[in-house]
C-alpha cells in the first residue's frame, strides 16, 4: 500500500507538470488582445494597435500534427517617422528588418503597454513605423517604392497592428 501511495503521488506530479505546446500561454490568445485592446481606444483621432511578437514554427499543420507558433503581446515602443525609404535608413549590420537609425524626421513616440496596446494622435500624412526591440528599429515591410513599414493617416481612428515576425518559421 505504502509504495502504491507513492507511486499514485510521483505519477500525480509528472501529469501536473505536464505543459501542453498547443495551448497557447496566457494572454496570447492574439485575436481576444485585440477585441480588448479595441476598448481601450480613448483618443478621438489617429493611430492605435497592437503589438505582438509571433515565434516558432508558424508552418500551417495537418491535424493531428502541431506547430510551436505563438503570438503573444509585448511591451515596446513604437516610433512614427515621416515616411522613408530604405535608401534613408541605416541597416544594421547585414539585416533586411533591423536598422541603427532612419534619416527622416520622428514624428511621434508611443510606449505600448503590457497588453501591447497602443495610440497616439498625429496629423494627416504618409509615415513609416518601426519597433524598437533591442536597441535597433525593427521594420520588416515595405512597399514597391522601398519605403519601410509604410502607412498613410487621412482622419479618424486608424488600426495598426504589429506583428513581430523574426523568431517565427514560415
Amino acid at each position: 500500500m505504502k509504495y502504491t501511495l507513492q507511486f499514485l503521488t510521483v505519477a500525480f506530479l509528472l501529469i501536473s507538470c505536464h505543459k501542453d505546446n498547443n495551448k497557447s500561454q496566457p494572454g496570447c490568445d492574439i485575436q481576444q488582445v485585440y477585441a480588448d485592446n479595441a476598448q481601450k481606444v480613448s483618443i478621438p483621432a489617429g493611430i492605435w494597435g497592437t503589438v505582438s511578437d509571433m515565434e516558432g514554427n508558424c508552418m500551417p499543420t495537418v491535424q493531428p500534427s502541431t506547430n510551436t507558433c505563438k503570438n503573444c503581446p509585448v511591451k515596446r515602443t513604437v516610433k512614427i517617422y515621416q515616411y522613408t525609404l530604405i535608401t534613408n535608413a541605416i541597416r544594421s549590420g547585414n539585416s533586411p528588418i533591423f536598422f541603427e537609425s532612419f534619416n527622416s524626421p520622428l514624428i511621434a513616440q508611443v510606449d505600448a503597454d503590457e497588453s501591447g496596446f497602443f495610440q497616439v494622435n498625429i496629423p494627416p500624412g504618409h509615415y513609416s513605423m518601426a519597433v524598437v526591440e533591442n536597441g535597433k528599429l525593427y521594420a520588416n515591410n515595405s512597399d514597391g517604392q522601398g519605403g519601410l513599414n509604410p502607412f498613410t493617416f487621412t482622419s479618424g481612428l486608424q488600426n495598426i497592428n504589429i506583428v513581430m515576425t523574426y523568431k517565427a518559421a514560415f
